[in-house]
């Protein structure tokens, strides 16, 4: 087959695919005219379309794997092949319904566009580096790891919620502990004073003062809470939540944008706790952090899924939320 043909039929393939993507983002879903959704006949399925993309991948990089080149009917024959796989992985998306949740739509989305941008990927390595290359196994590699996750990907809208909170669990560890090791070793002094082989621990722009470290204690305390929160929210979730309502699906999504708000809040008021201290910056941040753990809370306690028990410690945070912002404020009063 001539060379500036299959190049043709490739380039041809990966606009088409980037159309599929589009679609994907998009976000539609596909009328059931009242035929109830049947969740395990849906995972079932897509789970075989993503073996079967899988499977259209590794035939494209065997073909393509060494020269000669293959003729253009067998090239065309998997470029269709190919495009049907992927037509069947969109079709069968656009069959999620936004009842069972958008978290869970959105997982799935994310899942459909990484595999689909896995084989885009490796018909532009054959196109780009020709037969064999390097870019042509990694590209193929990803697609195979790509549908090899579908059996961890969210399969109901309480799974999908629960990957949320934990993430946003663990970088509100990761910035609890950090800014933690800094005030366990005084500052940043002894770390630029190593890196740069000179004294610059005594510099006040690198230490805390008197006055600062009174902010310290509040501030972490307002992190430890949100940790707390998370954890917290995350077991209820776990042992209570269940997706038989629409209801309890639109909390958990409601839910799930509180927490996306939380992580970044947490963040930044971890961030504004490295001296030099800036106080307007600092009231800023933890006033921020106050006011969502405080909506937070009020409305896991509405939950459907929420029991007499957890009442206990939503009420306990709610107090120690309180607390601390009391605190942050009396000493950003006394120092400024």
């Amino acid at each position: 087959m001539a060379e500036n043909l299959y190049v043709e039929l490739l380039h041809n393939l990966t606009a088409n695919l980037a159309i599929a993507i589009d679609q994907v983002k998009g976000g539609e879903t596909k009328k059931t005219d009242g035929i109830e959704f049947n969740a395990e006949d849906f995972w079932n399925r897509l789970g075989l379309v993503f073996k079967a993309i899988a499977h259209e991948a590794t035939k494209l990089s065997l073909t393509f794997s060494s020269p000669p080149l293959p003729s253009s009917q067998e090239c065309e024959s998997l470029i269709t092949g190919v495009e049907k796989t992927t037509l069947a992985l969109v079709s069968l998306y656009y069959c999620l319904p936004k009842s069972q949740g958008l978290r869970l739509r959105k997982s799935t989305q994310n899942a459909v566009v990484d595999v689909i941008q896995g084989i885009t990927d490796l018909a532009k390595a054959v196109k780009q580096y020709g037969c064999g290359s390097s870019e042509q196994l990694q590209s193929t590699g990803n697609v195979w790891n790509g549908a090899d996750i579908f059996p961890q990907i969210p399969k109901d809208n309480r799974e999908a919620v629960l990957k949320v909170i934990c993430e946003a669990q663990g970088m509100a560890t990761d910035a609890l502990q950090e800014i933690q090791e800094a005030v366990d070793s005084g500052g940043m002094g002894d770390d630029l004073d190593e890196l740069l082989g000179e004294d610059v621990g005594s510099d006040n722009e690198n230490t805390w003062s008197e006055r600062d470290k009174t902010l310290l204690g509040p501030c972490l305390g307002l992190l430890k809470a949100s940790k707390s929160l998370l954890k917290k929210t995350k077991d209820t979730v776990k042992k209570n939540a269940c997706c038989n309502s629409e209801q309890t699906v639109t909390q958990l999504d409601d839910l799930a944008d509180l927490v996306d708000r939380l992580s970044p809040a947490v963040d930044e008021l971890a961030s504004s706790l490295y001296p030099p201290l800036h106080y307007q910056t600092l009231n800023e941040n933890g006033k921020t952090v106050y006011q969502i753990q405080g909506t937070m809370l009020e409305f896991i306690r509405k939950c459907d899924f929420v029991t007499e028990n957890d009442q206990q410690w939503i009420d306990f945070l709610h107090k120690a939320n309180q607390h601390n912002w009391e605190n942050i404020n009396t000493h950003l009063n006394e120092v400024s």
